[in-house]
């Protein structure tokens, strides 16, 4: 992650609430991209690939089986770190959204600062872990 400005796609259905989230990680030195669906997401990383290195995503997107969303972006970019972002009533699927692969689930409310550093922390440990042991 050193000297490359982290990407990351912001997929929640109210475009206000996107907005917001993708300020704050503007804010934190974050390149952002907008997924406003499920499909839109895919999309977006089809098209900007390996570039990506986080998607945070809201919890209902998550959830639907339909979309297939976590599965689809590992299996697109498998070095992508998948954030959920779930309204309380959604906790009970916490098992299944971790199932499909990612890499962490909070509950809302969350501050952007904590979530930041949960993506911050998460993109450090994989940049750590894929560095070649010095000798």
């Amino acid at each position: 992650m050193q000297n490359k400005i982290p990407h990351v796609i912001v997929c929640d259905d109210d475009a206000e609430l996107n907005s917001f989230i993708r300020n704050h990680f503007k804010l934190g030195g974050y390149e952002t991209h907008q997924a406003l669906s499920a499909k839109e997401c895919i999309d977006k990383l089809a098209e900007l690939g390996d570039t990506i290195d986080a998607i945070t995503v809201n919890g209902k997107i998550a959830s639907d089986r339909s979309a297939m969303l976590i599965l689809n972006a590992k299996r697109m970019n498998r070095n992508v770190k998948v954030f959920v972002l779930a309204d309380r009533n959604l906790s009970e699927h916490k098992t299944r959204i971790m199932d499909y692969g990612a890499d962490e689930f909070a509950v809302k409310p969350l501050s952007m600062e904590s979530l930041i550093n949960k993506v911050n922390i998460k993109l450090l440990e994989s940049a750590k872990s894929a560095a070649p042991l010095s000798s």
